[in-house]
């Protein structure tokens, strides 16, 4: 029980420090609801602010560059993954699996999803969006 409050609380930062980053939802086209998310932690492990950026619709991703230099969102991901590692190891994205999308909603155009993900044996959720066609993590659940 300990070791799934420790990756909900994991999960939860990372969102929130992404959250924080963007000031709004995370995502990606390619791959549908789970690629988005893999793709999330695939640019956190190689702090990779290109791959980052590419997740998320164009207006947001110019949202973020008017914020922060690229060299700003990179010190970002390395905290992202140094956080990661104290928690899961060297290789922690190894140890991430994520699982299928199952749709839960649908309002207008955007199709909501959630994801499974299991980190050292626990399982948590992370909320996907589809909008014109391209999946974003969902920032909705922080409000």
């Amino acid at each position: 029980m300990a070791n799934r409050k420790r990756i909900a609380a994991a999960i939860s930062l990372i969102l929130v420090v992404a959250f924080v980053l963007t000031m709004t939802a995370c995502g990606g086209g390619g791959g549908g609801a789970a690629g988005v998310v893999n793709d999330f932690f695939d640019a956190i492990e190689k702090h990779d602010v290109k791959k980052f950026l590419n997740c998320f619709e164009k207006e947001k991703r110019e949202d973020i560059q008017d914020l922060y230099d690229d060299d700003e969102i990179e010190e970002q991901l390395e905290m992202l993954d140094e956080m990661y590692k104290a928690y899961g190891g060297k290789n922690w994205r190894k140890k991430i699996k994520v699982g299928k999308a199952e749709e839960v909603d649908k309002d207008g155009g955007i199709t909501y999803y959630e994801v499974e993900v299991e980190f050292n044996g626990e399982e948590d959720y992370i909320d996907v969006v589809k909008v014109k066609g391209k999946y974003y993590i969902d920032d909705g659940f922080i409000y």
